[in-house]
């Protein structure tokens, strides 16, 4: 048996200059959203927002209504949507570790920094144990390739991931509420509610939820199946336009992941797992898997003239990733 724990917390205050160039299409789309032709879609993988036809890099931008229709529910899924993303999950679901263009990590410890770098809404999450339950209430995913030192730092030799969460949208009061039911006993909830606070504010709140039970037969008599699922996530963005220059954006967000442990799959069955099904194991271990996450960050932007914008985006993370592995796969007290 082996037990881990991991427990981090990270503050950054990142202060920021972007240089946009004073062309006429940029102009009018700071002032009109309508600038944006229907069906384009807008990136800011450059740090500024430009059409993803015209940016001079390698990226590739899923939307977020085509992620809820494809059942994107956690990061990992992205491999499916992106070409020559792939990853490596060390202790289970939400905690990648991506590769591109074959640049990637082989370290199993957990407080190592992977060269595919993952950022959600422009705040570095220096290790998966920070990124919880992500992919809920998205605007959009963008898939950097290629080393992206240059205006993302360090531990981006690789590429990057950008998690884009929808903002908070003024004058505007709209929401929705998506239920489903599954395999497993699964229940899924997600919903989202926008209100405007005044002319100048708004409120966004989003979460999720899911249960399941699991899908790994435990064969072990009183032992629960393993391989469930249990959590769920919240998030309130408040976007305030203090005036036609200055603008905020605070959001913060907790998640809460408390399922039952993955269990130990090993081939050929005849060797490892004698007598076990495919989807049989014989585990005396039912310690649950617990991750929780809190995060908060300000995004605060400062319009100094027409070609000159000041960002600075200040965020607190914390988060706690806690699972018991029964290495062997069986009733035996082994390892």
């Amino acid at each position: 048996m082996r037990e881990r724990l991991f427990r981090g917390i990270a503050l950054a205050g990142v202060a920021a200059t972007s240089i946009f160039a004073a062309t006429p299409a940029l102009a009018q789309e700071s002032q009109a959203e309508n600038a944006v032709p229907e069906g384009e879609i807008v990136v800011t993988a450059t740090k500024r927002a430009e059409s993803l036809q015209s940016i001079p890099i390698s990226v590739s931008a899923i939307g977020g209504e085509t992620l809820s229709k494809s059942r994107i529910v956690n990061v990992d899924s992205l491999v499916t949507k992106v070409a020559n993303l792939q990853l490596t999950s060390i202790v289970g679901d939400n905690t990648p570790i991506f590769s591109l263009r074959g640049v990637s990590m082989s370290d199993y410890s957990l407080n190592q920094a992977s060269p595919v770098a993952t950022y959600y809404d422009e705040v570095y999450k220096g290790n998966f144990a920070f990124l919880g339950v992500a992919m809920y209430d998205l605007e959009r995913v963008e898939v950097l390739r290629g080393p992206q030192g240059t205006l993302y730092g360090k531990n981006t030799t690789g590429g990057a991931v950008n998690i884009i969460a929808n903002s908070a949208k003024l004058g505007e009061t709209s929401g929705y509420f998506n239920a489903g039911y599954g395999n497993y006993n699964r229940v899924d909830l997600n919903a989202a509610v926008n209100v405007p606070l005044g002319d100048k504010a708004a409120l966004r709140v989003a979460g999720t939820y899911a249960k399941a039970d699991g899908w790994f037969k435990n064969v072990v008599p009183g032992k629960p199946d393993l391989a469930s699922t249990d959590e769920y996530a919240i998030r309130a963005t408040l976007n305030v336009e203090a005036s036609e220059t200055v603008r905020f954006v605070l959001r913060a967000s907790t998640s809460f992941q408390n399922p039952q442990n993955y269990g130990i799959y090993a081939q050929p069955e005849a060797a490892n797992r004698p007598g076990l099904g495919q989807r049989e194991i014989a585990s005396n271990i039912d310690t649950k898997r617990r991750a929780r996450t809190y995060s908060v960050a300000l995004t605060s932007t400062f319009d100094v003239s027409d070609a000159l914008t000041v960002t600075s985006i200040t965020a607190w993370d914390k988060g706690s990733l806690f699972f018991y592995e029964d290495t062997d796969g069986t009733a035996s007290q082994l390892l």
